[in-house]
This record gives structure tokens, sequence and C-alpha cells, in this order.
């Protein structure tokens, strides 16, 4: 079941759909992504199409419900057969065709049906009492009110084609609403504080088939085979022998965010953004999968038919997609995706590039490499998750010492980006973090000894939206001042790059005078070669050291970094 978190991410059943939105708090949209298996997924960013909710007087932020239904389409018309030959970008025609459609439900009992690209919407179904929780399957939606009514409805028909009142967990609270299907047979679960109910919804009065006593469940689901039933609370993935009077058989030390299965593994997403596999009668996980540079996975969706698992990550505020196969996971005990593709090659040639480099500056390399090593050294994960915990706390209480955590140099940039994105959820917390960095680069703005403008990058670049909506006057004075202090740098910048530039051209004319003087040396005593003289030397810097005598014209000379011939003495710049 979805509900009004930060981030959306919901793949369509057929996983041709990806409906995707980083920060609901931000932007009123939700963006969908086509998918094509033929190109390794990856997204042609015209094709992906936009849910503008603000047309429509709605907010992204209230809905509790994201899923998607789908449905066999007659492509007969011309009409119909135009449009979706136009969504997909192809020009593929048939009788018939499935089609989604993007399901959104608020708590205030509107269901609104999207088509699958977003820009139409097919039917509002408007339900007295609000909604606590719905589910999609196939061309049906499951919705269960405040009444404690659950309903079956289908996505272009706003009459019930079900309806029953609970029995079990009617006057608990309810904390999860999922359809599960086991052995082909649709059940309702109820999941309440203490307990786990599954329905058999088939029958004229419906029944409770299993029930749990579980503390803390966040999601549920059977095994491919249906003997086990899999539930996973706060602590760990247990799983339950429904042969054996539901008896507990295994449990596994987890925290789960997202739960399902593909053939006989069990696959969990753990709130640390990680695929972690099991296996029922094995004791540790089969493998696990992650995304390289502590990126996170946001979303995964089996393909059965096809023995693979599709997953999506989130780089930055984009999200990024890659198949596995189910021969991969059970062979492999760790799986690492969006690896670096340089090669071997590449890599030495980069590094006698870097080489001949430190040899030709070997001072301004040894900087770069220093203050390179301060950014992406590596450091334990356990070491991260510290300095995190550290910085959220300080936040809380409003310490002093936070300009010393965000200076750590335990942070990595993938780490900056995720805590920005992850754990600043707070106005507060932002204005306290861009108040304390903004006064520290309005002191010293060439300052690169420290992390504090990767911090600003990141925080400008992620939160932007946020920032302008703080309206506290010490935060728009020190952005003032910020800002100020910015374009006297960037004033400066072209001067100071002249300079470079000139002082670059003294380097090399220094080196070319004493090659042509140790070269004269050499050959002076053949009488048929031309001695240069050293005046032609001062006066023609930059000859060319293959044709020593040829002169070059004035308008040939290029500064390295410069901007212009012209000299600006750097004591005679003013503010």
């Amino acid at each position: 079941m979805g509900s009004s978190l930060d981030l959306v991410a919901s793949f369509s059943h057929d996983s041709t759909r990806f409906a995707f939105q980083a920060s609901v708090a931000q932007k009123n949209n939700v963006d969908i992504y086509p998918l094509n298996e033929t190109k390794d997924y990856v997204v042609n960013s015209s094709l992906v199409s936009h849910i503008d909710y603000e047309t429509n007087d709605m907010k992204v932020s209230d809905v509790i419900f994201f899923g998607w239904c789908s449905d066999l389409i007659d492509t007969q018309s011309s009409n119909i057969k135009r449009k979706l030959d136009e969504d997909e970008g192809t020009g593929e025609s048939s009788e018939q065709r499935c089609e989604n459609f993007f399901v959104n439900g608020f708590p205030d009992g509107r269901i609104v049906v999207y088509s699958s690209n977003g820009k139409d919407i097919v039917n509002i179904i408007k339900n007295k009492k609000e909604i606590l929780g719905a589910d999609t399957d196939e061309s049906d939606i499951w919705i269960l009110d405040s009444d404690k009514v659950v309903k079956k409805l289908q996505y272009n028909n706003s009459k019930p084609l079900k309806t029953f009142t609970l029995v079990d967990g009617k006057d608990d609270e309810i904390v999860h609403f999922q359809i599960l299907h086991q052995n082909g047979t649709l059940l309702v679960c109820i999941i309440t504080k203490q307990m786990v109910y599954i329905v058999d919804p088939s029958k004229r009065r419906p029944s409770t088939k299993y029930s749990f006593e579980i503390s803390d469940a966040v999601a549920c689901e059977f095994s491919s085979d249906g003997k086990y039933l899999l539930i996973a609370n706060n602590e760990e993935l247990i799983a339950y022998d429904l042969k054996e009077d539901s008896k507990l058989i295994q449990s596994w030390p987890v925290q789960v965010k997202t739960l399902k299965t593909l053939d006989d593994l069990i696959m969990a997403l753990t709130t640390d953004g990680k695929i972690n596999n099991y296996k029922i009668g094995e004791a540790d996980k089969v493998c696990s999968i992650v995304v390289n540079e502590d990126l996170e996975i946001i979303d995964f969706t089996p393909i059965n038919s096809k023995q693979q698992v599709l997953i999506s990550w989130l780089n930055v505020n984009e999200p990024n997609f890659e198949s596995i196969s189910l021969k991969e996971i059970e062979t492999q005990g760790y799986i690492t995706i969006n690896k670096n593709e340089k090669n071997n090659a590449d890599e030495a040639d980069q590094k006698k590039l870097e080489e001949k480099e430190e040899e030709a500056q070997p001072e301004v390399q040894h900087e770069k490499k220093e203050t390179e090593t301060k950014i992406n050294k590596k450091v334990s994960k356990s070491d991260q998750v510290e300095i995190a915990n550290i910085l959220s706390s300080h936040l809380e209480a409003n310490s002093t010492e936070i300009l010393d955590d965000l200076m750590s140099g335990i942070w990595t940039e993938p780490e900056i980006k995720k805590f920005i994105l992850t754990k600043i959820n707070t106005v507060d917390h932002l204005s306290k973090i861009f108040l304390t960095i903004s006064k520290s680069i309005t002191q010293n703005p060439w300052n690169e000894e420290n992390l504090l403008p990767l911090w600003l990058k990141w925080l400008l670049t992620l939160k932007s939206g946020e920032l302008n909506s703080i309206k506290d006057k010490h935060t728009k004075k020190n952005c003032k001042h910020l800002k100020s202090a910015l374009r006297s740098s960037e004033e400066i910048l072209p001067v100071l790059l002249g300079i470079q530039g000139r002082l670059e051209m003294l380097r090399r004319q220094a080196k070319l005078r004493e090659d042509l003087a140790q070269l004269s040396m050499q050959e002076g005593e053949d009488d048929e070669i031309e001695v240069i003289e050293h005046s032609n030397v001062i006066s023609n810097p930059l000859q060319d050291q293959a044709s020593p005598v040829e002169k070059l014209e004035p308008d040939s000379i290029v500064y390295a970094n410069g901007e212009s011939d012209e000299f600006v003495d750097a004591s005679e710049y003013k503010d």
C-alpha cells in the first residue's frame, strides 16, 4: 500500500511504466517514465510525461496511495491506436493491447484514475467515507474506509463490485491494507498494531483464513508456492509454515520496507536501500543487491515471466533502472549495480596523464590531490552513519557544534547528498544548516580546505524550493551577505585567471630559454649550425621548439587560463 511519503516510486504491474517524484513537499507533480526492455531500460527524457496536480486543484502531498491498474484495450479504433503509438514512440499495432492506469487515493474518499501517460483523467471515484487504505489488482481497486468497510471497484466504474464489513480488526487501529495472492486465490491482508489478519473475500460472508499475533508488522507476502506466509515487522522477517498449523519456522534479522517473491526467492527491500534475498531453509541471506557510491534502491518489481527483477535507484533526484536475472542472484552472493565502466586500459592512461601533469606542475597537483583526498577518501560505513546521527542530534538540540559536524573529514559527497535528501525534513533544520554554512563561506569564500562549498552546492541543488520559502529575516540577511561575498569573488576571478595565465607564460618562457641555450651549447662546435642569439630568445620567447628560428606572430600567442593580453596588476584592482 502506498502512502503520503516524501518519495513517490511505483512500477506498473507489467513493468512498462514507473511513476516517480523525489519530493512531493517541493513539487506538485509526478513524472511517468516509459520503460522498454529492448532499450535496457534507458529512458529518453523526451518521452517522460508529467502529471500536474495544480491544474485540477489537487496536491500530490495529500495522496495516501499510488498504484497501477491494467486492462486490455481495443485498438481497432484509429484514434486510440494513434494515441497509444504516440505515447510509446512506436508504430506497432495489434487488435488488443494491455493498457496501464495510474491510480491515486486521497483520504477524503476520492480515487483519481489517470491514463498511462498521466495526460488524461479516466475516472474519479468518490467514496462517502474517508479512505484508510487501498491496493490494486489487475483492473480492480480495493479500498478500506473509515467504517471498516472493504470495497472492490473497477478503475472505470464508480459502483462497487463487492462490499463487506470487517469482523476481525474492526475495533482496532489498522496500519496497513494489502491485496495478496495464494496459488491464484485473492486474499485481503489487514494489519493492526498487534495482529495480522488474512481474509478470504470470495465467500458471501468473508471470513478470516489466517491470523497471527505479531506486533508492528509492516508488510506480508505469500511464498510463490503458497506454502509459507512471510511477515516483516520493525526488527525481523518471519516465515510461517501454513501446512503445519501456521508454525513459525524461520526468521531473519532485517528491517524491511517492501517484501516480494520471485520463484523460491524472498526479496526484501531494506530501510537502508538494499535488497536482501532469502530462501526458506537457509539461515543467512543468499544474496545482497546494492547500488554503487552508497546510492539507495527506491523500488523493485519481479518479472516472473522473464525470471528477472527490475530495480530502480535514486541518483540525486532522477531514477535509474537495471534488470538482474534470477540466475545472477542465485549464483552471486553480492551484486553491485551502477558500477564504474572504466576499463583497466583507461585507468592506466589516466594514471600516466596524471603523472605527466604532476611532473610539470608538482605544487598544483599536490594541492589538487590533497583536496580530492579530503573529499573522496574512503571511510567506513559505520563512521558515516555515526556522523550523520551526530549532526541530526545537534540540529535537534540547536548545538554550536553543527559547523564542526559539517566540516568533519568523514563526509563524502554521496553521503552529503544522501543526508540532505533524506535527513533534512524540516524547515527549521534546513534553516540552521544554511545559516551555519553561509556565515562561514561569507567570511572566507576562497577557503577550499573544508567541505562547506559541497554542502552549499547540494543544498541549493536539492532544497532550493524550500530555501526560497523561508521567510526568516536572519536567513534572508545571511543569504544577501553570501551573494555579496560570492559576487566579489566572481569579479576577482577573471583578474586572477589573467595573472595565472601570464605566470604560466613566464614559466614556459624560462623553460624555453633553458632548452634553447642548451641546444646552442651542444651545436656551437658545428659551423653549419646557426647559433641563436640570447637576444632573439628573449624577444621571441614562445618560438616553436621544433623550429627555433621561426618567429611566431603576436596574435598566435595563447595564454594558459588567461583572459587577454592586457595585464592588470592585482594591486591596482579596485572592488
